[in-house]
């Protein structure tokens, strides 16, 4: 059935079956007929027409996308933030993957605390861009520390390097942080991971709430 006017009206004329077949066709078409679930929308696909929306995932927002008969669809933004409650002891004068054993937040099963600890993976239906950052805070006040060189850098896909900050010469005479954060386009299950570089044997501290630090989280579509 589809949505058609009604035909003009004077005072007396009557309703016939056409009528009310056109009233009823009028009730199907409308939206209290499209949607079936909680959380359902009805949309617009043309002049006169509506088809339903599903719900999406919770915390999913709606976009408008030209792609779907509706014109919108539900997206995802998923986001991630984890950390070491333990010191990390690089390899001196080389890049070092940082590894993380725990999480503030992950939205989305973006990391894994068993597996591939060091990886925050983009989910299905996830892609877009992301505000990709990390923060490692080196452990420099013991004795020769002074004059040597320090970095942090993201990769995607373990070789790409997307943002690098060193190495640095410094010469330090106390502990130190290197924070560093990106803007990067990620499609689903790319991963991106966090390395430091230190010429000086020295841990990265495990420090309440910054260091070691790694996260992601998504801003829009591309």
């Amino acid at each position: 059935m589809a949505y058609g006017a009604m035909a003009s009206k004077s005072d007396g004329d009557t309703f016939d079956l056409t009528d009310y077949n056109q009233i009823d066709a009028n009730f199907q078409a409308s939206a209290i007929d499209i949607v079936t679930t909680k959380g359902d929308l009805a949309a617009a696909t043309g002049a006169d027409a509506l088809a339903r929306v599903a719900i999406g995932a919770n915390d999913s927002t709606l976009v408008a996308d030209s792609t779907q008969g509706t014109g919108m669809e539900w997206q995802i933004q998923p986001a991630c933030r984890v950390y070491n409650n333990a010191a990390i002891d690089p390899t001196p004068s080389s890049w070092h993957t940082l590894t993380f054993n725990a999480e503030r937040f992950d939205t989305n099963t973006m990391h894994d605390t068993g597996s591939n600890t060091e990886r925050i993976t983009v989910p299905a239906n996830g892609g877009g861009l992301y505000l990709i950052g990390a923060t490692a805070h080196f452990d420099t006040s013991g004795s020769g520390a002074n004059d040597h060189y320090y970095g942090v850098r993201l990769l995607e896909g373990g070789s790409t390097i997307i943002a690098q900050h060193g190495p640095v010469r410094l010469n330090m005479g106390a502990d130190f942080s290197l924070s560093l954060t990106t803007l990067y386009s990620l499609d689903a299950a790319d991963f991106v991971t966090a390395q430091v570089y230190t010429s000086f044997d020295c841990n990265i501290l495990s420090e309440s709430n910054y260091s070691p630090e790694f996260w992601a989280v998504w801003q829009r579509r591309t």
